[in-house]
């Protein structure tokens, strides 16, 4: 769309612009482009109780409050930070701002650095001429939007003009998040200080001190995110499109009096929110380690993917919504253009109307992403059916039937879960199980990676095993058990409600023997008796809410090797007994059966 030699006036009765010269540009008021609620979506209620109004990108632009010790290696990788796909990319030139800490501070800052008006100079793609374009808007717009959008909007004549113009109304959703690191630890540091703290617990109790195991090297930090966004946009526009925008045929001394209104035009920042966040960047003690500068540049990708996840569970605009396209498999129009990743929540909303005239929004279920589709393209409204129905699949963790039309809500979750319970049988006892979801990283729906322990007692007659001889002390012989396991497993959505999941692993088990004598027989030359057990079961869950599940399951534990025997002091050799653990103690071996309520964060 070119430049016009026409000029739109504004009428402030009516509220709209007048055109009273006609060429394309200005062909459609652009103060209703601004106002215009969508792009052929109906409004809906959200579930803060508000009408939700339909899903736009935001744009971002970031900048890092330079600080501490690592505040120079922070502010050189902080020139090839990515703006998540999620959002349009409004990065500045300059992205640091000298140390700070509140958000009153940081925004009179960016305001007297110009950043709001550089944001919208960036916007309309200001030259050094002081002209503006409505290049990178329609560019928006339409990215925007999808190919049906462009389909239904052609069909009128100004239709697609209109779409290109609504790109106006993502300029109020332009954020700034500013990044501010706290204390940044190495990992050694922390180990340190965990050892300082056992140690002062283990001479305080009169234990000896077992240093902490240091599996993992790099940097942990807490990390707190201002956000603010322009301020008083529709406002601003009027007075910009009236004032401030050149024409071919402006007079020298009028092009000179715009630039001198648009650059003595005060732009401004709203506040909306903070947040805190602990970040991690680090990999295992093994192999050929990353230098400093990498995992520093990792720990500050980290804490932007941390701050947006904390910033979209405030903020109801940076909620992906959109409509439930069909059923059979679950399909809405969203992918990689909304930075949807495999296993990510959403909430199915049913808006329904009382007899008092009132919407009201009622959860019908809960979904997750199966599979996700680039839709990283610029709508052109292809007929092509495959490239005009682009749809990522989903399937259904929790809730009631679902109906093409429903509302999907971005709603992020942790992606892990804990579970308690008993178990009976061979390793029986009381247990808690971790597990997280792996599917953002292999694509793979509901495999979990799982960790967990259990812990009981007993008592065995050790004369059986033909080890520990025939002293009355090992016929009656008490004992501590706790174990741990490790694995993975696969679960599957049978019905909306009900799943169910097969697992594999390894699992110990140590038996501390309880009564004084028989750790101080000189026939038993240690305290700690250890199994190890590969590991294979099934497991079914039931939902009783969307993120509460009563589980049960069966699970067989096959022994790896005979018993060893341990003092239980970290280093020492370890004896071994020359039989197997259910050997030494009869039955701890074999099927178990458990039962338990799982919690999903």
């Amino acid at each position: 769309m070119s430049i016009t030699t026409n000029r739109l006036y504004l009428n402030s009765n009516l509220n709209i612009y007048n055109i009273y010269m006609c060429k394309r540009l200005f062909s459609v008021a652009l103060l209703l482009c601004i106002m215009q609620v969508g792009l052929g979506q109906e409004a809906a209620q959200s579930s803060s109780g508000g009408y939700m109004k339909e899903y736009n990108r935001n744009s971002l632009t970031m900048f890092l409050v330079e600080s501490g010790r690592y505040s120079s290696e922070l502010k050189s990788a902080m020139k090839n930070v990515v703006v998540p796909e999620k959002f349009d990319d409004n990065m500045l030139s300059v992205r640091s701002l000298p140390p700070m800490s509140s958000s009153d501070a940081v925004k009179a800052k960016l305001e007297s650095m110009n950043v709001p008006k550089e944001i919208f100079e960036k916007w309309f793609s200001r030259n050094s001429d002081g002209r503006f374009s409505m290049s990178v808007i329609h560019e928006r717009g339409l990215y925007n939007a999808t190919d049906a959008d462009v389909l239904e909007a052609s069909a009128s004549k100004l239709g697609l003009a209109k779409l290109q113009d609504a790109g106006e109304k993502l300029i109020r959703q332009s954020y700034v998040m500013v990044i501010c690191f706290g204390d940044i630890k190495t990992m050694e540091q922390i180990y340190n200080e965990q050892d300082a703290n056992r140690r002062k617990t283990a001479q305080a109790l009169g234990i000896e001190f077992i240093p902490t195991v240091r599996v993992k090297s790099g940097y942990r930090a807490e990390v707190a995110g201002f956000l603010y966004r322009l301020a008083d946009v529709p406002e601003t526009m009027n007075d910009f499109y009236s004032n401030m925008w050149i024409f071919d045929d402006d007079a020298p001394a009028t092009v000179a009096e715009k630039r001198r209104k648009f650059d003595s035009t005060p732009f401004k920042l709203s506040y909306v929110t903070s947040v805190t966040t602990t970040v991690e960047a680090t990999e295992p003690n093994m192999g050929n380690p990353s230098g400093q500068s990498v995992m520093l540049r990792r720990l500050l990708n980290n804490s932007i993917d941390g701050l947006v996840s904390a910033f979209e569970n405030k903020i109801e605009e940076w909620q992906v919504r959109t409509a439930l396209y069909s059923t059979f498999p679950l399909r809405a129009k969203i992918g990689t253009k909304e930075n949807l990743q495999v296993e990510d929540r959403y909430f199915v909303y049913e808006y329904r109307m009382d007899r008092h005239g009132q919407v009201t929004p009622k959860r019908r279920g809960v979904i997750r992403a199966k599979k996700v589709v680039n839709n990283s393209h610029v709508a052109e409204g292809s007929s092509d059916e495959k490239l005009r129905n682009i749809t990522s699949k989903f399937y259904q963790v929790a809730g009631h039937k679902l109906e093409p039309g429903m509302f999907l809500e971005q709603s992020n979750d942790m992606g892990c879960g804990v579970t308690f319970g008993a178990a009976a049988g061979s390793l029986g006892g009381i247990y808690i199980n971790g597990e997280l979801l792996l599917g953002q990283y292999i694509g793979l729906t509901q495999f979990k990676f799982f960790m967990g322990g259990h812990f009981g007692g007993n008592t065995y007659d050790l004369t059986k095993c033909g080890k520990f001889g025939s002293s009355p002390d090992f016929k009656e012989a008490s004992f501590a058990f706790y174990g741990g396991e490790i694995g993975f497993s696969k679960g599957f959505f049978v019905l909306r409600n009900l799943s169910l999941s097969g697992h594999f692993g390894l699992a110990m088990e140590w038996a501390d023997a309880l009564e004084s004598e028989v750790k101080k027989s000189r026939k038993i030359e240690g305290s700690l008796i250890t199994g190890t057990f590969g590991m294979a079961g099934a497991q079914a869950a039931i939902n009783l809410r969307y993120n509460c599940q009563l589980v049960g399951g069966a699970t067989y534990y096959a022994e790896l090797g005979n018993a060893k025997l341990s003092s239980g002091v970290e280093d020492e050799d370890t004896k071994d007994l020359g039989v197997t653990y259910s050997e030494v103690f009869e039955g701890r071996a074999g099927v178990n059966i458990n039962f338990g309520v799982r919690i999903q964060f």
